[in-house]
């Protein structure tokens, strides 16, 4: 298996109905470049109208599970575990993804002939709030990391070799003692262990900005991503 697609799912609803469409739409493109691609879906806690949106998951050949985590990344880590693909991406089920992210993200990591983690090379935010801005590639001239002391460069939809994401697993969020955003702590991590991360040319992600996800109650409990060798402030 050549992908590992692994889309995770908590009280989305109704939202969660635009996010399949996109998921299979990518597959089917990315199978019809001759790539082979595994389809998982982890329904973290789902409420009721999520698990029902996707009660015919087999029949478009999605595994699915259920788990009680509570918390994105460790549901992403359980897709991993899941996982047999050489490569794994995620989709959250609010979320988007252009039709060919899986083939042209596949492509780069092919080209490039060695470990890399790949992001879309644009994200667009919609819903609650409207914004867009380009990923940036930490093998470029003008790459400063020490912006990641104070912001995150890339989004969690990324997509890397499964042995990465085994290895480096994501955090769980500990809104309640003042740690969070566990996407940007990875980055941290990998980025830190040698991982380059590249933009992939002509994809988008689009990031739906709604009240109650995980990034919105992370941004209301201002939390911080916990201490790393990139994220560590000293006097």
């Amino acid at each position: 298996m050549q992908i590992s697609a692994i889309l995770t799912g908590h009280s989305e609803g109704l939202l969660s109905g635009p996010s399949i469409a996109s998921f299979r739409e990518a597959i089917d493109f990315a199978r019809g470049q001759g790539i082979s691609v595994e389809p998982i879906v982890i329904l973290d806690r789902p409420s009721a109208l999520t698990r029902e949106m996707f009660v015919d998951a087999k029949s478009w050949g999605g595994t699915l599970f259920t788990t009680e985590f509570g918390d994105p990344g460790l549901a992403r880590n359980h897709g991993v575990v899941q996982a047999t693909g050489d490569f794994v991406t995620f989709l959250d089920a609010d979320d988007l993804w252009s039709f060919n992210w899986l083939a042209a993200a596949h492509a780069l990591c092919v080209r490039e002939n060695r470990d890399v983690i790949a992001h879309s090379q644009l994200n667009m935010i919609f819903g609650r709030e409207r914004a867009y801005w380009l990923h940036v590639d930490s093998e470029h001239p003008d790459f400063d990391p020490g912006y990641l002391q104070i912001g995150n460069y890339w989004d969690a939809l990324s997509f890397a070799p499964r042995h990465i994401f085994q290895d480096i697993p994501f955090h769980k969020n500990e809104l309640s003692t003042g740690y969070g955003h566990e996407d940007w702590h990875w980055n941290c991590l990998t980025l830190s262990k040698g991982y380059p991360h590249k933009p992939v040319q002509d994809t988008v992600h689009m990031k739906r900005r709604r009240l109650g996800s995980q990034s919105a109650r992370a941004n209301s409990s201002d939390v911080v991503p916990w201490p790393t060798d990139m994220v560590l402030f000293t006097v």
